[in-house]
């Protein structure tokens, strides 16, 4: 996969299609990882752009 937003943010099982906020912006959605909360581990977000685009919608 390319293009995706890789960070140490925690996430958990269940996690999956969660926000990634910067503030008040939407970045990413969750897709993946491994680790947990209590361990780390590495989270990946899919752009809330590329996401948007693919069906068509706006973000406000």
């Amino acid at each position: 996969m390319s293009g995706m937003i890789q960070t140490t943010v925690c996430a958990e099982p269940g996690d999956s299609g969660g926000p990634l906020y910067d503030g008040t912006k939407a970045l990413g959605i969750t897709s993946g990882g491994s680790g947990d909360c209590r361990s780390g581990g590495t989270t990946f977000f899919q752009p809330v752009r590329a996401a948007a685009n693919a069906y068509g919608v706006v973000v406000y």
